[in-house]
């Protein structure tokens, strides 16, 4: 049901996207992806935001819960956590896919990434020269 909700609903009024996979005899699976036209409506960022951090740590969870039943060697659960892990994969990777913005995000929360770190590699090493001195 959450899969379901989130691809054909809370998709399309939070951030307006919308996919979907057709499946025919003659050409096979074919994924579809569709997103609002800008100016076609109006999306809160505040709301946008939610929903891709929500989409983001969906899959993230079932994977802990699967690493979870691993190590708790309960193989009988094993199978509800992956089940999980690629319904929310799947549903993010089309998200991302339909997303005009997906590469700009990705690129500069790599690019945020980089810079923290190599922020704090330079403070670290700054502090240590300064406590040798």
């Amino acid at each position: 049901m959450d899969f379901w909700t989130v691809k054909n609903v809370t998709g399309r009024l939070l951030v307006g996207l919308r996919w979907w996979n057709e499946g025919n005899s003659e050409t096979g699976n074919a994924w579809r992806f569709e997103s609002l036209v800008e100016g076609q409506r109006v999306i809160n960022p505040y709301e946008s935001r939610w929903f891709w951090i929500v989409l983001v740590a969906n899959p993230c969870v079932w994977a802990l819960l699967c690493l979870s039943a691993f190590l708790g060697l309960d193989w009988g659960y094993l199978l509800i956590p992956i089940t999980g892990v690629v319904f929310g994969a799947s549903n993010l990777f089309g998200y991302f896919k339909c997303s005009k913005d997906a590469k700009k995000q990705l690129q500069s929360m790599t690019a945020n990434m980089a810079t923290s770190a190599m922020t704090s590699a330079m403070t670290g090493r700054l502090q240590a020269a300064i406590a040798r001195v």
